[in-house]
C-alpha cells in the first residue's frame, strides 16, 4: 500500500506543473536566456504575471497536493510497518526517506520562485505555508500562515537531511538515493552561499557516487539513464508527463515557440572561449568547435535548443533534474569562494569544457592538440575573482534551459532583466484563490 502510494506520489512530481517541466521552465523563461516569442508563458517571460495566472496558480496547487500526499505516507509509515508483516524495516525506511527528500525537494522549488531569496536583507520575509501533517478530511483543514524564508529553508534542509540517513546508495532509475539527497542538499548550501559546506557535498557526491560525464554533451539527453544522470523525472511511452513536458516550450513541434536569445548567444556560448585561446587555435590551422553550440544539441541554424529532442507528445522528454556537470562546476565555484585560485577550480572547469571544445582541422577531425589549446591554466586568471567569472559563464553555457541561470544570478545578487535581483517582479503572485480561502495567506508584494 504504502510502496503503491509512494509511486503516486512520484506522479504527482513529475507532474509537468512541477518538477516534470514548471520548476526547470520558469527559471530560464524569467532571464535573458530564452528568447521567447508566442505561447502559453507569455506573462511569465515577459514578468507580467498577476495573481490569477493559471501556471502560478497550477505549479501552487500541485505542490501542495503532493506535499500532502507525502505527508500522509510519512504519516502512516510507522503503523503500516507494525501491521504488515511483508513491509521490511529497509523498505519501511527507504519509503520513509523517498518521501521527505520528495517534501523538501519541492518546499525548495517553491521559495525559489515564491519567496524572497534567503540571501538578501529580506530572508526573515514571508516564505511558505509549512504542512508537515495530512489533510484528509474536512475536520483536518487548516489554514496556516506562511513562515519565514529563512524557516523554510530550515524545513527543506532538514527533510533532505533526514531522507540522506534513510535512503539506499542505488534505487530504481527516477527515485532517489543517497546521491539526489546530496545533491539538493548541496544546491540548497550553494543558494545559501554556503560555499564550504557546498564543496563539501559536491566533493562526496563525485568521489562516492558512480557517476562519470557522458563522452560527448549530447548524451546525457539523447540517452537517457546515461552515467551522467543523478536524478530525473521519467517520461516512459505510456506515462507521458501530464500537462507537457519540456519539448512543449522547447522543441519546434510544441506550442510554445521559445528560441535561444541573442544574449545567451553573444555573452554565453560565443564568449565561453577566452580570446587568446581562440587566435591560438586558429594560429594552428584549426577552428574552434563547442558541441553545445552546434547540432545536435540546437538546431542547424543555431535558433533553439534542441536538449529536448523528441516531438512533443512523442513520448516526452525525461526532466533533468541533477547531473553530474552541474556537480563539478558547482564544487569548482565553491572552492574559488573558500580557496582563492586553486588548481582543482581549474581542473574541474577543464573536465567539464573538455568534452565540449574541440579544435578541429579543414576536414572537421579533432586536433591531437584540442586539450593542450583550449584549457584553463592558472596563469589565465588575475585572481579568484577572474576563476569564479569563467566558471559561472561555463554554468551558464554548460546548463542552459535546465533551470538554473535564474538561480545563479539571484544567488550572486546580479539583475535579472534589469530588476534587482530581489525585487517583486521575480517572484511569482501566490494565486488568489488561495489568499482567497485562507485569510492567514499574505499575498506577496507587488500583486
Amino acid at each position: 500500500m504504502t510502496e503503491a502510494a509512494l509511486t503516486g506520489a512520484y506522479d504527482g512530481v513529475q507532474h509537468g506543473s512541477l518538477l516534470g517541466r514548471n520548476t526547470i521552465l520558469f527559471a530560464d523563461l524569467m532571464t535573458d536566456n530564452a528568447d521567447y516569442r508566442s505561447g502559453s508563458f507569455l506573462n511569465l517571460a515577459t514578468l507580467q504575471m498577476n495573481p490569477t495566472d493559471p501556471y502560478a496558480e497550477n505549479l501552487w496547487g500541485q505542490a501542495y497536493k503532493t506535499i500532502n500526499h507525502l505527508n500522509a505516507i510519512l504519516d502512516a509509515i510507522a503503523r503500516v510497518a507494525a501491521q504488515d508483516a511483508g513491509l521490511t524495516e529497509e523498505d519501511a525506511a527507504r519509503i520513509e526517506g523517498e518521501a521527505l527528500f520528495l517534501r523538501g525537494v519541492i518546499y525548495f522549488e517553491l521559495l525559489r520562485l515564491f519567496c524572497q531569496p534567503i540571501g538578501s536583507d529580506k530572508y526573515q520575509e514571508l516564505g511558505l505555508p509549512l504542512m508537515l501533517k495530512p489533510v484528509l478530511t474536512v475536520e483536518q483543514l487548516r489554514y496556516p500562515a506562511r513562515s519565514t524564508v529563512a524557516e523554510a529553508y530550515v524545513q527543506a534542509t532538514s527533510d533532505i537531511d533526514n531522507a540522506l540517513g534513510l535512503l539506499p546508495e542505488a534505487n530504481s532509475r527516477g527515485r532517489a538515493n543517497r546521491y539526489t539527497a546530496l545533491a539538493y542538499l548541496a544546491r540548497i548550501a550553494f543558494q545559501q552561499e554556503d560555499y564550504g559546506m557546498a564543496a563539501t557535498l559536491c566533493g562526496e557526491l563525485i568521489s562516492q557516487g558512480e557517476y562519470r560525464l557522458t563522452e560527448k554533451p549530447e548524451e546525457f539527453f539523447t540517452e537517457e539513464g546515461s552515467s551522467e544522470e543523478i536524478w530525473a523525472t521519467l517520461a516512459a511511452p505510456n506515462d507521458e508527463i501530464e500537462g507537457g513536458g519540456l519539448s512543449s516550450v522547447y522543441h519546434e513541434t510544441g506550442p510554445n515557440q521559445a528560441f535561444i536569445s541573442d544574449s545567451l548567444k553573444q555573452n554565453g556560448y560565443e564568449a565561453v572561449v577566452l580570446p587568446a585561446q581562440r587566435a591560438a587555435v586558429q594560429n594552428a590551422g584549426y577552428a574552434v568547435v563547442d558541441r553545445r553550440y552546434a547540432p545536435p544539441l540546437i538546431t542547424a541554424d543555431t535558433a533553439r535548443t534542441n536538449k529536448y529532442e523528441n516531438a512533443w507528445l512523442d513520448n516526452e522528454d525525461d526532466a533533468p533534474n541533477a547531473r553530474l556537470a552541474e556537480f563539478l562546476l558547482m564544487r569548482a565555484e565553491a572552492l574559488a569562494h573558500t580557496e582563492g585560485l586553486n588548481e582543482e577550480s581549474i581542473a574541474l572547469l577543464n573536465q567539464v569544457r573538455e568534452r565540449s571544445l574541440i579544435a578541429v582541422d579543414s576536414l572537421g577531425q579533432e586536433a591531437p592538440e584540442s586539450s593542450a589549446l583550449l584549457s584553463f591554466r592558472a596563469g589565465d586568471f588575475a585572481d579568484e575573482a577572474a576563476l569564479i567569472k569563467a566558471i559561472i559563464l561555463e554554468r551558464r553555457v554548460e546548463l542552459a534551459f535546465e533551470g538554473n541561470h535564474f538561480h545563479d544570478l539571484i544567488r550572486r545578487k546580479a539583475p535579472v532583466r534589469g530588476f534587482p535581483y530581489d525585487s517583486e517582479r521575480l517572484r511569482l503572485p501566490i494565486p488568489q484563490r488561495e489568499v482567497d480561502a485562507n485569510p492567514n495567506l499574505v499575498q506577496n508584494e507587488g500583486y
